[in-house]
């Protein structure tokens, strides 16, 4: 038979598969506040993107406080209740259906995705606590398997379940078609 079209997960295929925190941005508390309570619901995931928020509040050495209910809520976070307030880490569309978001917090998601980052955001009840945009760095070896697919006249396509920019973004360093919000 022959191939024509492969694809490929994004995260750890194509990616390293360890994504790092790249920027806290804190809506009315502190970049330590975010990240204790962004921590406190991903304490026991093995998520990448949980893996490198654990990692950023060890290393910034921000205090993990103990989650109650917390619970992965399928293709859209993380929710639980820290420190007595209901909180629900989530990707920025998930969020948005339950907070308004304002027009320069959206401008800044806009941003951080169009540089090929994820972006978490972090609501405490219905308003946004902090931001947390996170990097995975394409694999060294990705581009030259890709163009060497391509060079075979087999067409390429990432599947991600990142939003549409930041997967264009990785993309387009890649050389490859993408496809995003895949759940």
């Amino acid at each position: 038979g022959n191939v024509n079209a492969v694809a490929f997960d994004k995260t750890g295929t194509l990616t390293e598969g360890k994504p790092v925190v790249t920027d806290v941005i804190p809506y009315g508390r502190t970049e330590g506040e975010v990240l204790s309570m962004a921590a406190a619901l991903e304490q026991g995931s093995s998520h990448p993107l949980a893996v490198a928020i654990l990692a950023k509040a060890t290393a910034d050495k921000a205090p993990i406080p103990p989650a109650f209910a917390a619970k992965a809520v399928s293709g859209k976070g993380v929710e639980g209740n820290v420190g007595g307030a209901a909180l629900f880490l989530a990707s920025a569309k998930a969020a948005a259906e339950v907070a308004s978001l304002s027009p320069e917090q959206l401008s800044r998601i806009e941003d951080l995705n169009g540089q090929g980052k994820t972006v978490s955001v972090l609501l405490a009840g219905n308003s946004v606590a902090g931001v947390i945009a996170m990097r995975d760095e394409p694999r060294d070896d990705a581009r030259a398997g890709l163009a060497a697919l391509k060079d075979l006249g087999i067409r390429t396509v990432m599947l991600t379940g990142d939003n549409h920019k930041t997967a264009e973004a990785i993309a387009a360093g890649l050389g490859i078609e993408a496809r995003a919000e895949l759940l």
